[in-house]
């Protein structure tokens, strides 16, 4: 599996690996398509007490009773695993060692769509979580920063795996932010672990 730092040498080394070609292009546009039919919803969340939309659409498959609760508000129930989300999640488990139990489907339907500075830390990963990002469709930024730090930008391409370790919610944020330019539908598939529901 060929692998690229993420950033320069230059820069403080970092818990993350980026695999650019993680699925060849053929294995990116099937799953593609078969994320088309994933049942995606638009969820709201509560943010400086007042409630608005997801600027994204969301989808949640993974074990019986994992449910993901976010930002204290956002919460998802996983549909069962489908066929190729499942595949993938094994084939992401093999190359990495790390093993999950859901995986959360984010849809940026345009530059318009994005998240914001955050870690992924709930309670219900477990501590110090490894989570594996596979992206699809359309190339947006990602910037990842120390706490306090500056920002390294990165352009996540379609097939591409990023591998965010253990420690690094605990010590990094990371945004997709929103862009004026012209872009398609980018899909984000991220798989998690998860500390509860029925083995």
């Amino acid at each position: 599996m060929q692998q690229l730092t993420l950033f320069p040498e230059s820069a403080p080394t970092l818990p993350v690996n980026y695999y650019p070609e993680f699925l060849n292009k053929e294995e990116a546009d099937e799953l593609y398509q078969h994320c088309q039919e994933l049942q995606w919803q638009q969820n709201t969340i509560r943010m400086l007490g007042k409630t608005m939309p997801v600027p994204r659409l969301e989808c949640i498959y993974g074990d019986e009773g994992c449910d993901y609760l976010y930002s204290k508000s956002v919460l998802l129930k996983p549909l069962p695993w489908t066929s190729a989300l499942a595949q993938l999640r094994d084939r992401i488990t093999a190359a990495t060692g790390y093993s999950f139990r859901i995986v959360i489907g984010n849809q940026y339907r345009s530059g318009q769509d994005s998240i914001g500075w955050h870690d992924d830390s709930e309670a219900s990963m477990g501590f110090n979580p490894a989570i594996a990002s596979v992206s699809l469709g359309s190339v947006r930024k990602f910037q990842i920063k120390p706490i306090g730090g500056k920002p390294a930008d990165f352009w996540l391409e379609h097939g591409s795996l990023l591998v965010m370790h253990p420690g690094c919610q605990s010590t990094h944020l990371h945004q997709v932010p929103k862009t004026n330019k012209v872009v398609s539908t980018r899909i984000n598939l991220t798989f998690r672990p998860h500390v509860g529901g029925k083995r």
